[in-house]
């Protein structure tokens, strides 16, 4: 298999990754929970708005004002984003391929396709979706 990249360098499951961060992190059916990083993105990034990498940009370039919650969640999202790329990636490339990303593009695609979508790649999505269900962060 091919690695899944834009022209841009910059992988198209990141931005799946990060997009899937986000979403989940919000997600549930309790009252949502601030993401890690609010205040950093409020303080450093609020003018951004989403797309194209500017949040994730912006919290790189404020790497050392970040909190240590802010820096816990990123990298949970980057071990899930290395989850996602590793189970889904194959889907991705065979059911999605010509789909552009960002916008919830992808993830749209694989529910759309959710029949043909590997076991793998629907368990760990599951998995992510629950482990961003959490009310309150593992010890």
């Amino acid at each position: 298999m091919r690695t899944i990249a834009s022209n841009t360098g910059i992988g198209r499951l990141k931005h799946i990754a990060l997009f899937t961060f986000l979403a989940i992190a919000s997600a549930g059916n309790a009252a949502p929970r601030p993401l890690p990083c609010s205040d950093e993105i409020a303080r450093y990034c609020k003018n951004l708005g989403l797309g194209g990498g500017r949040i994730q940009n912006c919290l790189k370039e404020h790497d050392a004002q970040l909190s240590p919650a802010c820096r816990s969640g990123l990298e949970s999202a980057l071990a899930r984003h290395r989850e996602i790329q590793a189970a889904c990636g194959a889907d991705v490339e065979r059911l999605c391929k010509e789909v552009r990303p960002g916008k919830g593009r992808v993830a749209n695609c694989l529910r759309e396709h959710h029949r043909q979508v590997s076991s793998a790649c629907k368990e760990t999505l599951a998995a992510a979706r629950k482990a961003g269900n959490r009310t309150k962060p593992n010890p």
